[in-house]
This record gives C-alpha cells, sequence and structure tokens, in this order.
C-alpha cells in the first residue's frame, strides 16, 4: 500500500460514523493533499499529518471526539505561509467552509475550528483532554531523536528561508525560550513520560546552537 493510499484511509476514518461516503470526501482529501504537497512545505507536509494522526492513535480509547481530533489534524495547516500570521485562522476558516460543503453538523466543525485555533501559541487547556492530546502530538517532533530533530530544525530553517540568519537566530531563539519557560511542554502522562526530558534537552541543544 502507497502511503498516499494510507493516508486516504486515515481520512475516510473521518467519517466512519456515517452510512456512506461522500464524492465531496474525496474531492476535500485531494484539495488538502495537494496543499500539503507544496514545494514550500518543508516541514508542515503530510509527514508531519501522518505523524499526528498515528501519535493521536495512541490515544484512541481516551479521545471524548475522534472525528474532530482527526479532522483538526488534517486541517489545522491547511494554509501555511510562513509570513503570515494569521494562518490557524484561515486554515479554520477553510476547514468550516469545506466540512460545510461535504455536510459535517454545525457542531463538530465548531469544536474543529476550536482545536485548529488553538495551534495559535498552544493554547492549552488542562480540563480539556482531546486539545491536550491533539497540541501534545503537535509536539511530538521535540522530543524526537537527535537526527529527527536535526532534520526537524533543517525543515523549519528552509521554510523561513527568506529571512536572514541573524534574524531567523532572534526569532528561533524567542520561539525555544518560550517553551522552555513553561512548566511542562505535554499534558498527556503519556507523552510527558516518554518526551518531556528529551524534548527539553532538544529544545536547549537548538537554542544554544543558535546562540554560538
Amino acid at each position: 500500500m502507497s502511503n498516499l493510499d494510507r493516508l486516504a484511509q486515515k481520512w475516510q476514518q473521518c467519517f466512519t460514523a456515517r452510512f456512506s461516503t461522500c464524492d465531496l470526501e474525496d474531492r476535500v482529501f485531494e484539495m488538502l493533499i495537494a496543499a500539503y504537497t507544496q514545494p514550500d512545505r518543508h516541514y508542515h507536509n503530510l509527514n508531519h499529518i501522518d505523524r499526528l494522526l498515528t501519535t493521536i492513535e495512541r490515544f484512541t480509547e481516551s479521545l471524548q471526539n475522534p472525528p474532530a481530533v482527526r479532522l483538526a489534524v488534517w486541517f489545522h495547516d491547511f494554509v501555511y505561509d510562513s509570513q503570515a500570521s494569521d494562518n490557524e485562522a484561515q486554515s479554520a476558516k477553510f476547514a468550516g467552509d469545506l466540512l460545510t460543503n461535504i455536510g459535517i453538523s454545525s457542531e463538530l466543525i465548531d469544536r474543529v475550528q476550536q482545536l485548529i485555533l488553538a495551534t495559535q501559541g498552544h493554547q492549552i487547556d488542562p480540563d480539556d483532554r482531546d486539545r491536550c492530546i491533539f497540541l501534545d502530538a503537535d509536539l511530538a517532533i521535540l522530543g524526537a531523536d537527535p537526527v529527527q530533530y536535526q532534520a526537524y530544525m533543517r525543515s523549519i530553517r528552509r521554510e523561513y528561508s527568506w529571512v536572514s540568519d541573524a534574524a531567523y537566530k532572534v526569532g528561533r531563539i524567542q520561539v525555544l525560550e518560550s517553551f522552555l519557560h513553561r512548566d511542562r511542554l505535554y499534558y498527556t502522562d503519556l507523552l510527558s513520560d516518554e518526551l518531556e526530558s528529551i524534548a527539553r534537552f532538544n529544545l536547549k541543544q537548538e537554542r544554544d546552537f543558535h546562540r554560538d
């Protein structure tokens, strides 16, 4: 099975509660694939979506609203422009428009949009388990092994290739320190136990790299 076929199956998992599939679902899937395979998507691409969905699967029994979380994964970076500041809002808007066309309920769409908007600044609500799982999955890359983390660093830099080295270092250090200043990076016990210490080590290493 190709990666695209596997992702198509994961896309259809979002609609398992429906009695039949809709041709529009396939058209939206094609739009998602087109968005995430744009040439400037070095990190925020299909590999990113695949990793998030794989991580989410580890929490299947804990999710309160699995379709909303899965759809939020698919749409949260639908719009990604490293020079823009409203990617999350634009992604949430497109999610609303496209899911409405498919026939998804307004209640489910509202929840998907809430989760997408939470990725702006990673707005954690410890009492919202689905949000914690979704945002923790989005940050799982921070706790990757050194080789994967180095690849992540390079990919992010390529997405900001329009920024000078000096300006990038300043901005990136600010991002890294904003994470390091948090009491905790992960709010699910599973990912906190597995990744917290590794992620903090990776963040400190990258910060020191940019300071040199």
